[in-house]
């Protein structure tokens, strides 16, 4: 989607464009605890009791040679897999997975007549304001957008254009003495 960028009168860049707000942060909230580790949860990393050969035949004699070619076999097996097909294998899901997500969302969108989030940003250094609108209809949210940069290079003022979110920007401000 193109961002217009727009200088009012008044020397304020603005940036307006249509967004489509993914309301993801409930979702990262409840499937992002598989990565932290669970109290009393036995360690499963150790390599068991390997006193011995095991079913190694002795671990000697004649069946060395292929006991070390059997093992040169597993390692070039496990790098070619690692290295060339497990990166094959996970572009051919990806992708599924993208084209699949973008053949259900979009029908979706447009039958649940979802609100596209129409915005105007500007940001001083210090606070980032962004204006925002909801608008039904991807053409009517295209058409909203060049109709908002066109009112804001004229010098209207933004609070005409939507509601106000802010979001600090730039370095920390330093505290100020009370006077």
């Amino acid at each position: 989607m193109k961002t217009v960028q727009v200088t009012s009168p008044g020397g304020d860049e603005w940036r307006v464009r249509v967004v489509w707000l993914p309301r993801w942060s409930a979702l990262f909230r409840r499937f992002g605890a598989w990565r932290r580790r669970r109290a009393g949860e036995p360690d499963r990393g150790g390599l068991g009791d390997l006193n011995g050969c095991g079913d190694l035949g002795g671990c000697g004699g004649d069946d060395l040679g292929a006991i070390v070619f059997g093992i040169l076999l597993l390692v070039v097996g496990g790098l070619l897999f690692w290295f060339i097909l497990l990166p094959l294998l996970l572009l051919v899901v990806d992708v599924f997975v993208v084209v699949a997500l973008l053949l259900l969302a979009i029908p979706a969108r447009v039958l649940l007549r979802r609100p596209w989030e129409v915005e105007a940003a500007c940001d001083d250094g210090r606070v980032e304001k962004i204006f925002s609108t909801g608008v039904v209809g991807w053409n009517r949210a295209l058409r909203t957008r060049d109709e908002i940069a066109e009112k804001l290079a004229q010098g209207f003022p933004a609070p005409i254009v939507g509601t106000l979110k802010t979001r600090p920007s730039g370095p920390p401000a330093e505290d100020q003495p009370a006077a």
